[in-house]
């Protein structure tokens, strides 16, 4: 499993690991403590259509993943996973309404463009 962060910015996979603090192979933001594949941000990349919305749907993830964990203590240390989880959502619901959804999708429904000579360019739920 691939993990790769150049740090310049110049790639989407290094923008998203940026966004999402994922930065050090073997630190990752992910409740094992591990990183996410380049394969699993590359597909996010794909599916959502821009690297913008690749980090709301990595921050989507990671709402999930947090989601079954519970808060504990043992003596004067605590673990608050629900605060984690919950400032995961909200950092997926701030992206989401900066950028958006995704462009594709390989379930459920998507807007379809008319192309009927002369509306190419207008979606058909737009009409």
């Amino acid at each position: 499993m691939a993990f790769t962060y150049v740090g310049d910015l110049s790639t989407d996979l290094d923008k998203v690991r940026f966004y999402i603090n994922d930065k050090v192979a073997s630190s990752g933001p992910l409740p094992s403590g591990t990183n996410f594949t380049d394969a699993e941000l590359e597909g996010l990349i794909t599916t959502e259509g821009s690297w913008e919305r690749a980090v709301a749907g990595a921050f989507e993830v990671l709402t999930s993943a947090y989601a079954g964990l519970v808060d504990f203590a043992i003596g004067p240390r605590k673990e608050s996973l629900s605060q984690t989880r919950d400032t995961f959502k909200d950092l997926a619901d701030d992206w989401r309404t900066k950028y958006g959804t995704a462009t594709t999708s390989t379930v459920g429904t998507r807007a379809m463009t008319r192309v009927d000579g002369y509306s190419n360019d207008v979606a058909a739920d737009d009409v």
